[in-house]
């Protein structure tokens, strides 16, 4: 242990008095400035103290005690906190010995695989007479035994891969291991030489596989599989797009937008947009161009194009509401977009993502609070919106020169809000509660020509009275795997249609937060969000069990 040590020197001690005489005792004495305590002989004789006096020698041996016992306590603590990061020094090189000894063996592995291919292309050796003979009997054709030398090539890359893979498997947060996956998928396409006739067989086959992929798609089960959660952003996220194929992701950080790209659920950041000056509130990807359109608190939409695979343009900010843009859907032809607002009203405006703009067209105003949800059913002549209000489902109509209008309130069974509505089909929509008190997902059928619930396929969702719902994260529906995403509160929820119609819960996921906003690819295959807790954006796999 170091022994604590004195800054100042006890010979330097002098009096107030400037009495040239040693300091021998010290006045303790919290109303004295700090040199007036400091007493020699002198001043002894000539003070009036009321307080108590110590030796100068003895308070300079109790504050030293007090110092090495203060050391031996930090000694103690320091030690022990050495003693555990040897320990974490000594595992993690352990750890690195143990990569390096997997990366060798994966070397070796390559090598021996390179040597093994170049021991059979110098066995390509053949005889003369024994080809002249094969001519004779086939006739004057040479025996093209090619497609068996290929087999035999493909036999030796998938012994060799089957040893490499697993271990490359242990390095699979890395960057390269992407790359690596993409160099055995191109390793084995450099082999396929198959015949016309064997690929219309292998064709058949692959149709036949799908038939089945998407029978078994619908009778199996979803379950959800964390891939990452590593992707750090402490700045809200309210919505998340993907591209057509998955392989662009977009976010917003709250009055930024960040363009990613994203492989097999590896994220990686491209660019960061600037020209809203207010949060974000949700995008929406065209599955045509590679094109989006965002919406904002500072009531401006926003049509973005890309040049190439790291620059995009901004449109102009596009203003007919009056208040925050909260929500935008496109139709299928993206010629038409529909925006809902705090303002009360939705906007339909004409888009042409060649010219990356929008010209507003017309308003349909009858919502009571700020619209909240839209969705088209699937033949687009009717629009249901739902605003922040009781009893506020409204039906829209497509009617002369395709315009919508008003048709009518949906009459609910419920005094109650909601903040989400989605058609999952023609004549079909569901609609989830957003008060502290229900929580609950409702299904609305057209009998009659109205739409009514149908109240024995509501599905009831954890009870959670403490907070409400939140309208960012709207409801996902997949139509090839059947599919329906639903965040309500601090949860995320996988639904799939049974076979009765009625609608069942898969998975679900606690977030443990109210902060959730994401979505899924448009495969339907992975599903990412950020969340208020992690402050991180979590990559989830949709298997099929």
């Amino acid at each position: 242990m170091i022994k604590p040590k004195m800054i100042e020197n006890e010979k330097d001690f002098c009096c107030y008095q400037g009495h040239k005489l040693p300091v021998v005792t010290i006045a303790l004495d919290p109303q004295l400035k700090r040199n007036q305590r400091l007493l020699c002989t002198e001043c002894l004789e000539n003070a009036d103290l009321d307080a108590k006096v110590v030796g100068l020698k003895k308070m300079i041996s109790l504050i030293e005690e007090a110092q090495l016992k203060k050391m031996e306590k930090v000694d103690y603590i320091i030690d022990k906190q050495i003693k555990l990061i040897e320990q974490l020094h000594s595992i993690i090189d352990q750890m690195r010995s143990y990569a390096i000894q997997q990366f060798d063996s994966q070397i070796t592995i390559i090598k021996e695989w390179i040597r093994n291919l170049q021991q059979q292309r110098s066995q390509s050796q053949y005889s003369f007479y024994g080809q002249l003979e094969i001519m004779i009997i086939n006739q004057n054709k040479i025996d093209d035994n090619s497609q068996q030398l290929i087999h035999e090539i493909q036999q030796t890359n998938h012994c060799w891969t089957s040893k490499l893979y697993p271990k490359l498997e242990l390095f699979n947060k890395f960057i390269e291991y992407q790359k690596c996956k993409e160099l055995f998928s191109k390793l084995e396409q450099s082999t396929q030489t198959l015949t016309i006739n064997q690929q219309q067989q292998q064709q058949i086959k692959i149709d036949q596989l799908n038939h089945d992929e998407q029978e078994s798609l619908q009778k199996s089960q979803i379950k959800l599989k964390l891939i990452d959660q590593s992707l750090k952003q402490n700045d809200r996220c309210n919505t998340i797009i993907f591209d057509s194929s998955g392989s662009i992701m977009v976010s917003t950080q709250n009055e930024d937008i960040k363009v990613w790209s994203f492989l097999n659920g590896t994220i990686k950041l491209v660019k960061t947009l600037q020209e809203h000056t207010d949060w974000v509130q949700c995008l929406v990807y065209s599955k045509k161009k590679n094109s989006f359109i965002s919406c904002s608190l500072d009531k401006t939409i926003r049509c973005w194009q890309s040049m190439n695979q790291t620059e995009w343009i901004s449109s102009q900010p596009y203003e007919q509401h009056t208040d925050s843009v909260t929500c935008i859907v496109l139709n299928q032809n993206e010629d038409l977009l529909f925006s809902g607002s705090r303002d009360k009203s939705i906007k339909v405006w004409k888009v042409d993502f060649n010219q990356n703009n929008l010209v507003f067209l017309y308003s349909l105003d009858k919502h009571n609070n700020k619209v909240v949800s839209l969705s088209l059913n699937q033949s687009e002549n009717q629009l249901v919106s739902c605003a922040d209000g009781q009893n506020e489902i409204i039906i829209w109509e497509r009617r002369e020169k395709d315009k919508f209008e008003f048709k009518y309130f949906v009459k609910q069974s419920i005094n109650d809000f909601g903040l989400k509505v989605k058609f999952i089909k023609e004549n079909q929509f569901i609609w989830i509660t957003g008060d502290k008190q229900l929580d609950r997902l409702y299904v609305f059928e057209l009998k009659q020509g109205v739409y009514q619930e149908n109240q024995d396929k509501t599905i009831q969702f954890i009870t959670n009275n403490e907070i409400y719902d939140e309208y960012r994260f709207p409801i996902i529906y997949n139509k090839e795997r059947n599919l329906i995403v639903v965040r309500h509160k601090k949860y995320i929820y996988i639904i799939r249609e049974i076979n009765d119609g009625n609608y069942k819960i898969e998975d679900q996921l606690n977030c443990d937060t109210y902060f959730i906003y994401g979505n899924i690819t448009n495969n339907g295959q992975y599903l990412v969000y950020w969340d208020g807790k992690n402050l991180a954006y979590s990559t989830y796999e949709l298997l099929n069990k």
